[in-house]
């Protein structure tokens, strides 16, 4: 059974869950966010697509808005998150491909540099049982804004990936690996079967280069 991995954001999601997150709490009036905030998260997200994004910074700075959060306010959040903005991000093309990968009896994982607390309510409603994300210390269910352990943010994936794969007794290295971003290139090159979905220029050319597999799951049915 070859594991099926999967980016999330702007791969089995049209659009970035992450950002679409920040708008959100900026548009809120109960929620206190930065000035100019999400003119800072645009400026993180430019450098993410340059390949030059500070990742703990780009963490503890999205994550303020959230840091003192009483859980229940947080949960009660975050569900209201998903009813008005990833359900329409869902591409129905992924909801068939994750599917075809169920009917084939794979074991299905999403990999993201996003936080664990957005991806896995999102893996959720994408029927998908195993999320390796960005671990994000909580205590007594409040969220500190430091983050635990390897971040799944570009070698952390193929780390976290490797670790996790061992404890299932998974061999990694045979698996496929869906992504959109050349920032997900060591994971895509330690894979047996890497697929560029919607690949940013950057990974549509090293894919084109290398014959990779490349892959469209938009659909007029989803925007972010």
């Amino acid at each position: 059974m070859p594991l099926a991995l999967f980016d999330l954001d702007n791969t089995l999601l049209a659009g970035d869950s992450a950002q679409a997150f920040s708008e959100f709490l900026a548009a809120r009036d109960d929620i206190a966010t930065p000035p100019n905030f999400l003119e800072r998260n645009q400026d993180f997200m430019d450098d993410y697509e340059a390949g030059a994004l500070d990742f703990n910074a780009y963490m503890s700075y999205t994550l303020a808005p959230l840091v003192g959060m009483p859980p229940a306010q947080l949960q009660t959040l975050i569900h209201a998150y998903l009813d008005t903005h990833i359900n329409a991000m869902i591409p129905s093309r992924a909801r068939t491909l994750l599917e075809e990968h169920r009917r084939a009896g794979d074991p299905i994982a999403i990999v993201s540099a996003t936080g664990a607390h957005l991806v896995e309510p999102i893996a959720a409603r994408l029927g998908v049982e195993h999320v390796l994300a960005v671990d994000i210390e909580t205590r007594d269910g409040v969220i500190t804004g430091a983050l635990i352990g390897t971040p799944t943010f570009r070698e952390g994936k193929v780390t976290r990936v490797q670790a996790w794969a061992a404890q299932q007794g998974w061999d990694y290295h045979s698996a496929a690996f869906y992504s959109d971003s050349h920032n997900d290139l060591p994971l895509l090159e330690a894979v047996s079967r890497p697929v560029a979905v919607d690949p940013d220029p950057v990974l549509r050319r090293i894919a084109t280069e290398r014959s990779w597999e490349i892959l469209s799951l938009r659909d007029d049915k989803a925007h972010s």
